[in-house]
């Protein structure tokens, strides 16, 4: 009975083109119909590129493709194509009611630009995905993007398949990702509630986790150190991070990632970074931090700020290792504006290879002699 429900919703927006091809057929010559020949594992994998919506469609093409697509191993659900929200929800919960549950699923994806009418539609997806055996064992990959509070994310640790995930537009409780498989973690624009501790570690768990990018998320509560504890490492993205909407000078972030290779930072402001092991194995860094005019702009009666500069110079410490490094025009005016400060530091990057400075349009000069004698270890 659902299965008709599903089909019936898209039946016709179909039935049109069906027409056209009947309309192909004349004076006695049928056209041959190569596509039903293939073999049921090639059509589900031509199938998986589609929108379920669209694959659901299909289905009055053939009566041998009348149920097939209850067996997809790529469930693709996006909002795109429907008017509203709630006809949206009513088919991904036909669709997830009617598909065949003894059927692998090895990728998920809930894309919802619209805004819900029912908040706990991502919850009944995450509930589906961790109660049926044919998904919770073999999902890999796993993305979520909608504007909505999910609560049952920690659930998500029974999938001991999934290696990837990719949350967008959230909101969550979760006070740590407990997913030891998972390789790869997006997070874009999240909203985390992290209660009154003032130190939060998401990642702790995320034990072979290689690649982690965080973009403007935010984190409420009195976070006051926030560790990235992840032994395996390999890239770190950071962008936007704030703690309770704003940046929060007095929000410290440990680094314990033993096998970074590649460290990208992007925003307006820098935080302070510190880490208590030697990251032996950094080989690129990308720091592109712009402050705006506020470092362009020299006011003799007042007191300048070293506060940025300071962080800069932990960080370059921490990063010492090194390779191949870029940083943008701000970070280089930054370093300008205290040249008896950098004297007296020894130079951070004696491992460099190649240097890429991010331009500005609005910067014209060139790096100054003491940032260079700081950078490159050059005198003048």
């Amino acid at each position: 009975m659902k299965r008709r429900n599903v089909i019936s919703h898209s039946r016709r927006e179909t039935v049109n083109s069906v027409r056209n091809e009947r309309k192909k057929k004349s004076d006695g010559v049928t056209t041959e119909d190569r596509l039903s020949q293939l073999p049921d594992e090639i059509i589900l994998r031509i199938l998986s590129a589609l929108d379920v919506k669209s694959v659901v469609q299909t289905s009055i093409l053939s009566k041998r493709w009348k149920y097939i697509w209850v067996s997809l191993p790529v469930l693709n659900l996006n909002d795109s194509s429907f008017a509203e929200s709630i006809s949206f929800e009513d088919f991904v919960d036909n669709f997830m009611s009617a598909r065949d549950s003894s059927c692998n699923v090895f990728k998920l994806s809930l894309e919802c630009h619209n805004e819900l009418e029912d908040h706990e539609l991502l919850d009944s997806i995450i509930d589906h995905v961790t109660d049926t055996p044919s998904i919770s064992t073999t999902i890999q990959v796993l993305t979520i993007f909608a504007e909505s509070v999910v609560t049952k994310l920690p659930e998500l640790s029974v999938c001991r398949s999934l290696t990837v995930l990719n949350l967008s537009c959230i909101a969550s409780e979760i006070s740590i990702f407990n997913l030891p498989s998972l390789k790869q973690l997006y997070l874009y624009d999240c909203r985390f509630e992290c209660g009154m501790g003032d130190s939060l570690d998401l990642f702790g768990e995320c034990v072979n986790l290689h690649y982690l990018y965080f973009h403007s998320c935010v984190y409420y509560g009195d976070v006051k150190s926030f560790i990235i504890s992840a032994p395996q490492l390999r890239q770190l993205d950071i962008s936007g991070f704030r703690v309770d909407e704003m940046f929060d000078d007095q929000c410290e972030i440990e680094l314990v990632t033993p096998r970074l290779k590649y460290f990208k930072y992007q925003d307006s402001d820098l935080y302070s970074f510190s880490t208590e092991i030697d990251l032996n194995f950094v080989e690129e860094i990308d720091i592109d931090v712009g402050w705006g005019t506020n470092y362009t702009r020299v006011d003799e009666d007042e007191e300048e700020d070293t506060d940025s500069l300071y962080r800069l110079i932990e960080l370059f410490e921490i990063l010492r290792r090194a390779e191949f490094i870029s940083l943008s025009t701000e970070v280089i005016q930054v370093l300008s504006r205290f040249p008896d400060i950098l004297e007296d530091q020894s130079s951070p990057f004696t491992r460099m290879q190649t240097f890429e400075l991010i331009h500005d349009t609005t910067f014209t000069s060139g790096i100054p002699n003491a940032v260079k004698a700081y950078l490159f270890g050059e005198t003048s």
